[in-house]
């Protein structure tokens, strides 16, 4: 039995987390609560990579007999479209010998005027009305489940992410590039020491 850390409470992703790995192997999904220090609502693909690193990373680290910490970030990553940005989650992974590797879920536009509000802080389910008839999106199908009238669920959204970002772990790649090099990339200074 294998031990997977995950960087947050929230049901759907730990959820996520235990249905992905399971495919593969026989695991232990281990909860943990992190803050990375990215804002509440994280745009662009710096700050999203950045806090799923993060929530991998110390997951890991509180999770002892962890052989991986897994971190999940969603936002507006910047690309060609009418916004310039789409929706996305990014899925990191980190093992014990400190590699990390990133997956991303498909991806959305969203309005011009729901990036902007997203810019100035506020959440995607905060800049919208969506009839709460059918439950506390957030947690259950999130705005992706109302969207694609549930065809694709929250859940399901953090599950291709977090697939993709197990592919070079699945084909046993061992060029993935380790902590300090991405974090590096993205301009902060992460340590990773595991034992």
């Amino acid at each position: 039995m294998k031990v997977v850390a995950v960087g947050s409470l929230n049901p759907v992703k730990v959820g996520a987390v235990k249905r992905t790995f399971s495919r593969f192997l026989d695991v232990v999904v281990k909860p943990v609560e992190v803050t990375p220090t990215i804002p509440r609502q994280p745009i662009g693909s710096r700050e999203i990579l950045l806090g799923a690193l993060e929530r991998a990373l110390v997951s890991i680290g509180l999770v002892g007999e962890a052989e991986w910490g897994v971190g999940v970030e969603a936002g507006p990553i910047e690309f060609y479209s009418s916004s310039g940005f789409l929706e996305t989650q990014v899925a990191a992974i980190v093992d014990r010998d400190c590699k990390v590797s990133i997956g991303l879920s498909p991806s959305f536009e969203l309005s011009p005027s729901t990036v902007e509000l997203m810019m100035s802080g506020l959440e995607l389910l905060q800049t919208m009305e969506i009839p709460r008839a059918i439950g506390d999106l957030g947690d259950l199908i999130g705005y992706i489940g109302y969207a694609t009238e549930g065809h694709m669920t929250r859940m399901e959204f953090t599950e291709a992410a977090l697939l993709m970002a197990l592919v070079p772990r699945i084909t046993g790649a061992e060029w993935l590039a380790k902590v300090d090099l991405i974090s590096e990339m993205l301009g902060v200074n992460l340590k990773c020491q595991l034992s």
